[in-house]
């Protein structure tokens, strides 16, 4: 029997077996941990009272700890292949809502992207410095205000470093539009980066405009997903290419590398707003072209 159930945090609905009644986990969608309703439990139908005399045979044969012990093993022997059996189904199912999740995400952050270039003419800095070159500030806070995330973007204080000491207070208010369901590290590092290097769309203190990605915009990447430990959301530090490309090399062809977030490849989000899968197995120089705008390469066929 399946527990219909809703996500309190985005409202996401889903069922899931019996079996995890009153379990917690995270959502398939936000990634939230959420705790699955119990179920409640039948009366039992009244039956016949045994008489006392059939119970004097069972007087005085109590339970060994053998017989315990055994009963206690064949439980959790049981409830072990129960949950082995189970687990090859669930996450199949749960996979796919991941995904899912993580492309809307995206989707949302090329939107705030797009709105970003509307209103100022380029798009974001990948992130700002102060006089000494230090990045100060990352492009994930410039865009909150078009991801519905006003109140927080108020809050930050660009007078100070990212790190300084009121921003680090915002440092556990990562929004779900920059975190992918499927990164179960840190909640507040950021799942999805920009990429900085020679000829990317990405610069510091500078945004690029439209008319400068003359490869085309469906056919240059904006922003891509990746796992970097103890890179939080408000870091500025940026991705190099070659550090990308690095990593996309010791991953090609390895569906379970711990760089990656979904099987057989990443998401991305283009210039032109749409989220594509890419797969693992693309050559690192086509990867390197889609970085850049302006280096006359065709790469459509790749996705």
């Amino acid at each position: 029997m399946a527990i219909a159930f809703t996500c309190p945090h985005c409202g996401y609905q889903t069922s899931a077996s019996e079996a995890y009644a009153g379990s917690s986990g995270p959502c398939a969608s936000c990634g939230a941990i959420v705790k699955l309703p119990g179920v409640k439990a039948e009366l039992a139908s009244p039956g016949k009272i045994p008489a006392a005399k059939d119970l004097e045979g069972s007087r005085g044969k109590e339970p060994t700890f053998a017989t315990w012990a055994m009963v206690v093993v064949i439980a959790m022997v049981c409830c072990g292949g129960l949950v082995a059996l189970l687990l090859p189904t669930i996450e199949p199912t749960r996979t796919p809502a991941r995904r899912s999740a993580c492309t809307n995400h995206l989707k949302q952050i090329g939107l705030a992207l797009q709105s970003y270039h509307d209103q100022n003419g380029a798009f974001p800095p990948a992130y700002i410095t102060d006089e000494n070159g230090r990045p100060m500030h990352s492009w994930r806070v410039l865009i909150l205000p078009y991801l519905e995330e006003q109140q927080l973007y108020n809050a930050y204080h660009f007078d100070e470093p990212w790190d300084g000491p009121n921003n680090r207070q915002l440092l556990t208010e990562c929004p779900n539009a920059f975190r992918c369901p499927s990164d179960f590290g840190d909640k507040n590092a950021a799942s999805y980066h920009v990429v900085v290097g020679p000829g990317a769309g990405w610069k510091a203190n500078e945004g690029t405009r439209l008319e400068e990605i003359t490869d085309g915009t469906p056919q240059t990447i904006a922003v891509i997903e990746g796992r970097r430990p103890g890179i939080h959301w408000l870091d500025p530090t940026p991705m190099r290419l070659d550090e990308f490309l690095a990593a996309a090399e010791r991953t090609a062809g390895e569906d379970g590398h711990p760089d990656l977030l979904h099987p057989g490849g990443r998401m991305a989000v283009f210039f032109d707003g749409y989220v594509r899968f890419l797969n693992n197995g693309l050559d690192p120089k086509v990867l390197r072209h889609m970085f850049q705008i302006d280096d006359g390469n065709d790469v459509s066929w790749a996705y």
